[in-house]
């Protein structure tokens, strides 16, 4: 039975979640002079996430303005880029802006942001769990790994606590019921370095097969649907490709049925219940529904809600959630089209054979705006 602490402590902005978004929030504020500031995150660092650990030239830029390079943790190019529908290779694309890590995840590059904060001044408790909101008294519940609760009275709480957070209660009818999902799976292999999409596994959706230095990253999404086995769709795909079975370099298939799926939100949320209530990253949706890139985002957003807080007014990250809403609409309105069997044909029977420089440049001048 857990011990609650009757007198709450006092801070004037309290983040739920240590991601991307809540500590680039924390330390925007911090930048500012604005040291009133703690942190809680569940898990203890460095944390798991289901992520292939792709990110974009400007991802790569936006954590070098934070103080991070991104290069120190391991990510550079990859240059072996191959687009697949079925099991026939369509279209290689010379890359141009996106970066991958030698450890093919985001587990590194998480830890490092998080040491920087750290290491910046930013108060963070490590697990430490989100338990309730008393709205009326500006109260936040939490739980350490100990079982005892206690009490925060905060001025502001940003919550960047995932998709399905705490925070997503607050969120009521607008909260997101579409989601992609994505599981993962990393293991040692001797595949040569290079990156593989592969379309038509899933219906709405793509596998990845990142290989790096010995290391291989296989993932698949697709936009959620219920009764569908996911974890068997992954390993007739695993067995399709050759990486599982006798003398397979993941042949003990219980990895695959034990892993768990990650959801992202599809759709913009609230990005201010009350007027000191913030959701940040995939609290808020910051998430594109196509691609499920959604690390630029999160930092952006965590940056609008400080300067929100800073400037006592949420039109900062209200603006900056609309054009994300208008951002998100089109890019799952070109999801929808884009799975269309007739137009995957189009693209990868037609498109990949006769305009195949144009594929290329599309694809990364696509890439660069993520």
């Amino acid at each position: 039975m857990s011990a609650q602490s009757d007198a709450p402590r006092s801070v004037g902005t309290v983040i739920v979640g240590a991601g991307p978004a809540g500590l680039a929030c924390a330390l925007e504020l911090l930048r500012s002079g604005v040291k009133d500031v703690l942190v809680v995150e569940k898990h203890r660092f460095p944390r798991y996430k289901c992520c292939a650990g792709y990110i974009t030239s400007k991802t790569f830029e936006t954590y070098k303005n934070f103080g991070l390079d991104p290069e120190k943790c391991g990510y550079s190019f990859i240059e072996d880029f191959r687009l697949f529908r079925g099991a026939k290779e369509r279209q290689k694309i010379v890359n141009k802006f996106l970066y991958t890590s030698r450890a093919i995840d985001r587990v590194d590059l998480d830890n490092a942001f998080f040491r920087l904060a750290k290491d910046s001044g930013v108060n963070i408790e490590e697990e430490t769990e989100a338990v309730s909101v008393d709205r009326e008294e500006n109260v936040l519940t939490v739980r350490t790994a100990d079982g005892s609760e206690s009490r925060i009275k905060y001025g502001n709480l940003v919550f960047a606590d995932g998709t399905y957070g705490p925070g997503s209660l607050l969120q009521k009818k607008r909260s997101a019921k579409r989601v992609n999902i994505a599981m993962q799976l990393i293991f040692k292999s001797d595949l040569p370095d290079g990156i593989e999409i592969r379309f038509g596994v899933s219906r709405r959706g793509y596998v990845w097969v990142s290989s790096y230095g010995g290391v291989t990253n296989v993932g698949l999404t697709d936009r959620f649907r219920r009764g569908v086995n996911y974890k068997e769709l992954f390993e007739n795909f695993m067995r399709l490709r050759g990486l599982t079975g006798e003398g397979g370099s993941a042949d003990d298939l219980e990895q695959i049925r034990k892993m768990k799926a990650a959801f992202t939100p599809i759709g913009i949320r609230k990005a201010v219940v009350g007027d000191n209530i913030f959701f940040v990253g995939d609290a808020l949706g910051a998430c594109d529904p196509l691609t499920l890139s959604g690390l630029r985002y999160g930092l952006k957003s965590g940056s609008a809600v400080a300067r929100s807080i800073i400037s006592g007014s949420p039109s900062v990250i209200k603006k900056y959630a609309f054009s994300l809403r208008i951002r998100f609409a089109f890019m799952s309105l070109i999801q929808r089209v884009f799975y269309l069997r007739p137009v995957q044909f189009m693209v990868f029977n037609v498109g990949c054979r006769v305009f195949g420089g144009v594929i290329r440049s599309a694809f990364n001048r696509f890439l660069v705006s993520k």
